[in-house]
């Protein structure tokens, strides 16, 4: 039985998914600071996962990332990177990381007025602009 219940959760999941309408974004839509309240695996949000990251996008078409964590035991309490962007199709395409060649790909999945959420590699990304 538990089986049966994990497959019908699963392929309820990738229904959600393929039905989830694909939004075409600009640079305008983008340009300013989002904080990004929570990621997840999944499409509607279960089993977020809370982040203190803010992610910065400038009209030269850089965008600066930062995050800090609250854990006390942390090595590192923030840490800020710098990458490139571009909007093509109306996804955003991303450094993956500094100094790097990898690009991914970001699909907005919803976006209303100042909320947005972003699938990158099959993690979304719930995002409020600032």
């Amino acid at each position: 039985m538990p089986f049966k219940t994990t497959l019908f959760s699963i392929l309820m999941s990738v229904a959600f998914v393929a039905n989830a309408e694909e939004i075409k974004l600009t640079q305008q839509d983008l340009l300013g600071a989002w904080t990004i309240n929570f990621e997840s695996i999944n499409a509607d949000g279960k089993d977020p996962k809370a982040l203190n990251s803010k992610w910065t996008f400038r009209n030269d078409g850089t965008m600066e990332g930062t995050s800090s964590d609250t854990n006390t035991h942390a090595r590192i309490s923030e840490i800020r990177a710098v990458v490139t962007y571009s909007v093509e199709d109306g996804k955003l395409h991303k450094q993956a990381s500094p100094g790097r060649s990898k690009i991914e790909t970001c699909t907005a999945i919803e976006k209303n007025g100042n909320k947005m959420t972003l699938e990158c590699n099959h993690i979304y990304f719930f995002m409020t602009k600032n």
